[in-house]
């Protein structure tokens, strides 16, 4: 387990005991699912070749974390989105966890704080990136 899967695992431990957020098995296996589902630039999904891409980006950490948190929402709301989400990053944890769309928003600040992109994946492979 890495210094961030312990990090995680404290600062969400009432959420993850409550069963409001879950483990949802490997990472590996969720970037699987996205492999197969978007193409991809090394380890990312390449979005520029995604069609009806819709593309935010931010400068700087701070920034960055707030404006997905905003983009979240924007995104939540055009497309009516609710239900189950997983979450994965891209490296430093080997664990994806599941939780409905509020609780997932609710858990964004501990996961924001992780340095990796941050992947949030809905039904038919939806997803949305930071």
């Amino acid at each position: 387990m890495s210094a961030y899967e312990g990090e995680i695992r404290q600062a969400l431990k009432v959420e993850i005991d409550a069963g409001v957020l879950k483990e949802a098995g490997a990472a590996y296996d969720v970037f699987e699912l996205l492999k197969n589902t978007y193409p991809v630039s090394g380890s990312k999904i390449d979005w520029k070749r995604v069609p009806g891409a819709i593309e935010d980006c931010e400068a700087g950490d701070a920034e960055e974390r707030s404006r997905f948190v905003e983009f979240f929402d924007e995104m939540c709301a055009r497309f009516g989105l609710n239900g189950l989400v997983l979450y994965v990053g891209d490296g430093l944890l080997e664990f994806a966890l599941a939780a409905s769309i509020v609780d997932m928003w609710q858990a964004l600040p501990v996961l924001l704080e992780i340095p990796q992109h941050h992947y949030f994946v809905g039904p038919n492979a939806s997803c949305a990136c930071a």
